[in-house]
């Protein structure tokens, strides 16, 4: 039995990834709901053959007659009636056939998975593999088998086209007369559809995301439209909700000696320190470290979320880039009005006049200043923005190029060229953060009281010295 398990457990895995894998694949390349219905009906499989599971063991194993076995065995049946509930619901909203395929994966997985045992112990798979040329002859085959098979199906679907075109030319032909009749109300239609093709051509740019998905699904609906709408609000909201479910369960238990996840969250908080006391010193550098650490880790977990298969790096968004500029120009105005105080500010915009040459140049320097603070949220917006594009566009274009390299154009998969430049994204995506920081604790640095950095100076002209 010990055995028999073990083996579900494995077919469990192996249908979990392989059903995943899959109904993406069909929500991306053939239809949403299509996708959808694969992926639940793989889940009512997988849960059934665990409610089975459960019935066999609470049936047969050693507790059968304890009352915890009998107990089991009585949530799995109940267990099953309710799974019989959920499958004809599903049955009724979605596609049989898609549920269907998903639910026969996890049998197919099993047949599979004993076949594969089976023709390992067998003499055949023995004298293969033991031979070089044997097994070299056997992966030509097997690869050769599938691009011929792939290439079948290609011509299958290319063939299917030009009759889909040819009923729909048949159609608009036949309607013409109608939309002529109609000719007031297809101007404001025609503009719409202009709307939504710009929109989905500018939706368009990049991987396809969850959200997306999602949205694709229910297509028309008001939800739908809300959800497209903001869809960069929904990655962001998504990343801040991780970032604190993740400084939760770091700070759940916490212990005097850390170890996991408190001990990561640890070592990058101390790093944080460390780094923004080093620029703005130990006076001033603990009371603006939440807001530049809080500011660093949440713009790098934005530019790397979109690194993860079918997210979206929020910081890819100019709307998202200048939110995130904006905030650190009001925060920089603030502490300047809060430690120099307004005729301190006003003193500071007109570049601190001490004497006649300085006041002369006052009327100067004043929209000199002006000028350089408004424009610092647009030089951090855009440089946040273009980089994280750029990388994003660079990974779809190799991305493309991989599929391309394949002479199989309807083939949803092709050669990982874009996998090669994930340490340079991962880099990029790091340095970008830490150079949005560093600018913004810069701009603190000089909104602070001149004295401030008068006594940092003498403070390590007096260390240099010791």
């Amino acid at each position: 039995m010990i055995m028999g398990l073990e083996f579900l457990a494995r077919v469990r895995k192996t249908s979990t990834w392989l059903g995943g894998v899959l109904a993406l694949m069909a929500a991306t390349y053939v239809s949403p709901l299509l996708g959808l219905a694969f992926a639940a009906g793989g889940v009512w499989s997988l849960v059934n053959l665990q409610v089975l599971e459960k019935l066999v063991v609470s049936v047969m194993g050693p507790a059968r007659t304890t009352p915890e076995g009998i107990r089991g065995a009585g949530f799995s049946l109940m267990g099953m009636l309710l799974l019989l509930a959920v499958g004809a619901l599903l049955l009724s909203l979605l596609s049989p056939m898609a549920l269907l395929l998903g639910f026969l994966l996890p049998l197919a997985v099993i047949v599979l998975k004993a076949a594969s045992q089976v023709l390992l112990g067998s003499r055949l798979w023995t004298g293969i593999v033991n031979h070089r040329f044997r097994a070299a002859l056997a992966a030509v085959a097997i690869a050769a088998l599938t691009w011929f098979a792939l290439g079948a199906l290609t011509s299958a679907t290319a063939s299917n086209e030009p009759a889909k075109s040819h009923a729909a030319g048949a159609a608009a032909e036949s309607g013409a007369g109608a939309h002529a009749a109609e000719g007031e109300h297809a101007a404001p239609e025609g503009e719409h559809a202009a709307e939504g093709g710009e929109h989905s051509e500018g939706g368009g740019h990049g991987f396809t995301n969850i959200v997306a998905l999602i949205a694709g699904a229910g297509h028309g609906t008001p939800w739908a439209a809300f959800l497209e709408h903001y869809e960069i609000l929904v990655f962001s909201m998504l990343v801040a909700a991780l970032m604190l479910l993740v400084a939760f369960l770091a700070g759940r238990n916490a212990k005097m000696i850390p170890s996991g996840l408190q001990n990561l969250v640890e070592t990058l908080v101390e790093g944080l320190q460390d780094f923004i006391i080093g620029i703005l010193g130990p006076k001033h550098g603990p009371r603006f470290l939440p807001f530049l650490g809080t500011l660093f880790l949440y713009i790098l977990a934005m530019n790397l979320f979109g690194l993860i298969p079918f997210m979206h790096s929020a910081t890819a968004n100019l709307n998202v880039t200048v939110a995130l500029a904006l905030t650190v120009f009001v925060y920089v105005q603030f502490i300047g009005f809060k430690e120099l105080g307004p005729l301190g500010w006003a003193d500071h915009m007109l570049g601190s006049p001490r004497d006649l040459t300085g006041w002369l140049l006052a009327p100067l320097m004043l929209p000199i200043h002006m000028l350089g603070e408004l424009a610092k949220p647009i030089s951090l917006s855009c440089r946040l923005f273009g980089n994280i594009f750029g990388e994003d566009m660079l990974l779809v274009a190799f991305a493309s190029l991989g599929i391309a390299m394949l002479p199989f154009q309807q083939v949803p998969f092709g050669v990982p060229m874009q996998a090669i430049f994930y340490p340079l994204v991962l880099l990029g995506g790091f340095l970008q953060a830490m150079v949005f920081t560093v600018l913004s604790t810069i701009y603190i640095l000089l909104m602070l009281p001149h004295e401030h950095h008068d006594e940092h100076g003498h403070g390590e002209a007096a260390h240099h010295a010791h």
